[in-house]
């Protein structure tokens, strides 16, 4: 049975190899997280157990070597993710609850926040999209489809109507809108721009609508070139980056879901549309959005989005959109919808995590676990927003 003694609300089995590290925990601990709203455990590498906060853990970080203290004890995001990726650290329990101690931790690491906006002066904003775009989406589909919805392999959010129906049901509403706010109809030629594993190509096929896609992915343009024969589809798609497409044709309608957080030159993008578009078309746009561009933690532009990415700034896409004669005819905020979709995707990801171990190894699964639950947190705390648009080109 442990032999367990008490210093404040935090409960300890020390072994004498532990005690220094035991007594840095208490110092940086105590007072950070004595009246933690999310309660959790610390088990440290000689199996001693300390407990912070009031009531029962949610949650248990395991340390498995002295890397993992010094990570956890430097309150610092970046280093915790580091370890945590390393396999330093194991988290049990409550993963969304995990991400209500980030407020407490710094994240100050200017060399990676500095070679982002280095690196396209470097090597220029197409380069840059391209190597930001191959390292997060350049990987087997099967690895995304672990996660997607099995019916519906949409990697942007549904649209909700209750928090208790499934995600396929909400994607498939919200390409019910996007065509309907489209006003599109058998023979139409849309452009999707991003069209990742091309489940609104399929539904807009179905409906006999043409489609073209152009995406910076050639994993995705393999899998979609197969999925295009396998179905009987004449999908083009075309390898391109928006930014330097030049069209042959006009089109009805573009479709952009979850693209534009990787386009942040709104002043181009805007210009595109036009160029790209019918006069009388309609542009369905959406992505995750926050106040101030860039705002992304170490974490993220290290291991998920690296390059300029930014979350969708309304106020300074819509100061673009107002220099053209585009307008916007419907704009919403579906914050909630995009909660409930990465919750789904987090869960489901959970739930194939040894098959993603065994087939992609064990940094691909940390390092999508911390992201798809980290993003869930993020919409929750309405630390980012998520708006669906209709812009219309008029004659």
């Amino acid at each position: 049975m442990e032999d367990e003694t008490t210093f404040g609300s935090v409960q300890e089995r020390t072994s004498a190899g532990w005690g220094l590290l035991a007594r840095i925990l208490k110092t940086r601990f105590t007072h950070a997280f004595e009246n933690t709203s999310a309660p959790f455990e610390i088990c440290l590498p000689d199996q001693s157990v300390h407990r912070f906060g009031r009531t029962a853990p949610c949650f248990r970080f395991v340390l498995k070597n002295r890397s993992a203290v010094w990570a956890l004890a430097s309150l610092d995001a970046g280093r915790f993710a580091d370890a945590y990726l390393a396999g330093d650290i194991d988290i049990e329990g409550d993963m969304l609850r995990v991400f209500e101690l980030r407020s407490t931790m710094g994240d100050l690491h200017v060399l990676a926040s500095a070679w982002r906006f280095v690196q396209p002066l470097v090597f220029g904003q197409l380069k840059t999209n391209r190597k930001a775009i191959t390292s997060h989406y350049d990987i087997d589909p099967e690895f995304f489809l672990s996660f997607l919805d099995p019916k519906v392999p949409c990697y942007t959010q549904g649209m909700y109507e209750s928090d208790h129906e499934p995600l396929h049901v909400a994607t498939l509403r919200k390409f019910e809108y996007c065509f309907d706010r489209l006003e599109l109809k058998p023979g139409d030629h849309i452009l999707e721009i991003g069209p990742g594993w091309g489940a609104w190509l399929e539904y807009a096929s179905s409906r006999g609508v043409k489609c073209t896609a152009i995406t910076i992915s050639q994993v995705s343009v393999d899998y979609l070139n197969g999925k295009a024969k396998e179905l009987g589809y004449d999908w083009e798609i075309i390898f391109a980056d928006l930014l330097s497409y030049v069209p042959d044709r006009k089109y009805d309608a573009i479709v952009i879901m979850g693209v534009i957080e990787h386009l942040p030159q709104y002043d181009r993008v805007v210009r595109k549309f036009m160029s790209c578009l019918k006069p009388g078309g309609k542009v369905f746009l959406d992505g995750s959005a926050n106040i101030k561009r860039y705002q992304l933690s170490s974490f993220m532009v290290k291991y998920i989005y690296p390059g300029n990415h930014s979350f969708l700034i309304l106020h300074e896409f819509l100061e673009q959109l107002s220099k053209t004669p585009m307008r916007i005819t419907e704009l919403f905020n579906d914050r909630q919808s995009y909660f409930l979709t990465f919750r789904q995707w987090a869960m489901n990801f959970d739930d194939h995590r040894d098959a993603v171990i065994g087939r992609f190894g064990d940094f691909n699964y940390r390092r999508f676990r911390l992201y798809l639950w980290g993003a869930t947190y993020e919409f929750l705390s309405r630390s980012l927003d998520c708006y669906r648009a209709i812009i219309h080109y008029p004659e």
